[in-house]
């Protein structure tokens, strides 16, 4: 009896429960077939009613979440890293690698100036934080600064030091240009000498790495069912702290969805020429893990995963949605220290003058350069823009709850731009594949052009049509069904070259957001996730070359 007595039966409930969730959304998926998308954001929801039903006493299953998020985080740092190599190595120009780079920067810079001029433009006259009281708390404050650098430090940090360290504690701007000069130089050297090894083992890895990246995202409805429960379980717990900070939490919560929405939105029907919906209903299992896991760094395997349903280029893809966890994030640097500064400010009856607000803004918005793609990253940039212009750092000790809950609206948002810029990248540099885009407008995802699939489920191979964009995160290759695709129906059938048939009696179908894999006789009947299946989209113009 000693040890049973031990035994947490509320622990022992909330478990049971959430194995039930898992059940329903397994017969969901499997019978039902219900698409991946809905089947996120309904895990959401079944997450929240869990927390809701055990009134927050969710915290034992802290222990799964945390699982999920070391398991995808620990594919980033070599996801990004083999990527963008092979990505700039298939595409050999410095030019057009200036250009997605440059283009790039500069919309992420660009989506966070407008969260930081809708915030102030809000915020400012409706005198948020006018006759509140804040109390100083100066020993949390020391805490706050002390998470912060000084401008010449965030440069410095740019720059890789230790590529191993770099790659352990995923510091996504020194992997980037570690990669990105590693690349240049294979490129190079290739100019003189055979390199084709190096590339092919890139081009090689890169494929695993998805392969390996594809079994974790479909975890993904599961783990939000828990995510979702312990961080309503955190947001309900400071209920009555919250009371009196009510309108900025509010208006913390409008202002990020306007910018994941809105202004997203008008980006992408006006630049990116992408219908919003079609873009939104195919990233929002990124946006909801998102919302739950409060990083963006953790969301971005999915992310570049869902990008390739609508058309996306593989290497905008990979490059954009990267930079877009530590450039630009208009929620926790944008739409959040604005917030917190223009609340305080009121609430000490300064007299800030035009002229004031627009240093804040610049100050703002070099901010945002370097701000790390994790939890708790909203009020670590707070704390630098309220150094930068004199605020006392002290007062932001009691948001600190309610940056904790913003920041789930705000990652959301910060998500949005990165996937929102890289469309708009990708229509600019040609790299969009218009017909994925339509077949994703048409409410189903189609294969690349190369492999017919006939109407009794063989497949005959089509001439080979070069074709510059990937479907997914990857893309099927023009006229090659390659090793992961004989390894989901069995060693006895192999990789086709371009020119001759596909193996009698394999069908290759793509179903909502899943390559699915199929013998005749259903032997072994394997879904692969579309982009993160690691089939090479450059496979057919290299061979042909």
């Amino acid at each position: 009896m000693g040890a049973l007595s031990n035994i947490d039966p509320t622990a022992v409930a909330v478990w049971a429960s959430a194995v039930v969730l898992f059940a329903l959304i397994a017969v969901l998926r499997a019978v039902f077939k219900l698409n991946f998308s809905l089947l996120t954001v309904l895990a959401l929801g079944l997450g929240i009613a869990l927390s809701l039903v055990f009134d927050g006493q969710v915290d034992s299953l802290n222990l799964l979440g945390n699982i999920y998020i070391n398991l995808i985080t620990a594919l980033v740092a070599p996801l990004i890293f083999v990527s963008i190599i092979s990505s700039i190595t298939y595409v050999g120009s410095l030019k057009k690698l200036r250009s997605i780079g440059l283009r790039s920067v500069g919309w992420l810079l660009l989506t966070n100036l407008i969260a930081i001029v809708m915030t102030l433009g809000v915020a400012i006259p409706l005198h948020i934080g006018s006759g509140v009281k804040l109390v100083d708390d100066e020993s949390t404050a020391g805490f706050l600064t002390s998470q912060t650098a000084p401008l010449d430090q965030v440069i410095l940090n740019f720059f890789p030091k230790n590529i191993v360290g770099d790659l352990s504690g995923n510091r996504v701007v020194p992997i980037i240009i570690t990669a990105t000069v590693l690349a240049i130089a294979i490129v190079s050297v290739g100019r003189q000498k055979d390199v084709s090894i190096v590339k092919r083992f890139f081009e090689q890895t890169k494929d695993v790495i998805y392969k390996a990246v594809g079994y974790v995202v479909e975890l993904t409805p599961y783990a939000v069912v828990v995510l979702g429960a312990t961080s309503t379980a955190a947001t309900t717990s400071k209920a009555d702290a919250l009371l009196a900070l009510l309108s900025i939490l509010v208006l913390g919560f409008v202002l990020n969805i306007i910018q994941a929405f809105v202004v997203n939105g008008l980006l992408l029907k006006f630049v990116a020429h992408v219908p919003p919906l079609t873009f939104f209903k195919a990233v929002l299992p990124a946006q909801a893990t998102a919302f739950a896991t409060q990083s963006s760094v953790a969301t971005l395997p999915l992310s570049i995963r869902q990008l390739g349903t609508v058309g996306v280029g593989a290497d905008v893809a990979n490059f954009t949605t990267p930079i877009g966890t530590t450039i630009g994030m208009p929620g926790c640097a944008g739409v959040w220290p604005m917030l917190s500064a223009v609340f305080t400010i009121n609430a000490l009856g300064l007299g800030y003058s035009p002229v004031s607000y627009v240093a804040l803004a610049v100050i703002g918005l070099l901010s945002s350069i370097g701000t790390a793609g994790v939890p708790g990253t909203a009020i670590v940039t707070a704390t630098t823009v309220f150094t930068a212009v004199g605020l006392p750092v002290q007062l932001l000790v009691p948001l600190v709850p309610v940056s904790n809950i913003v920041g789930m609206p705000s990652t959301m948002a910060n998500v949005s731009a990165a996937v929102t810029c890289a469309a708009i990248v990708s229509r600019q540099t040609g790299e969009f594949d218009e017909g994925v885009l339509d077949s994703a407008r048409a409410g189903r995802h189609r294969h690349r052009a190369g492999v017919v699939v006939s109407p009794a489920g063989g497949a005959v191979a089509a001439p080979v049509v070069p074709v510059a964009a990937p479907l997914g995160a990857v893309g099927v290759a023009a006229s090659v069904v390659p090793s992961p695709v004989a390894a989901g129906v069995g060693a006895a059938h192999k990789p086709v070259q371009p020119g001759f048939a596909v193996t009698p009696g394999l069908s290759l179908t793509l179903h909502q957001s899943m390559l699915r894999v199929q013998a005749d006789d259903d032997a072994d009947d394997a879904p692969v996730p579309v982009g993160a299946c690691g089939i090479s989209a450059h496979a057919a113009t290299a061979k042909a070359a």
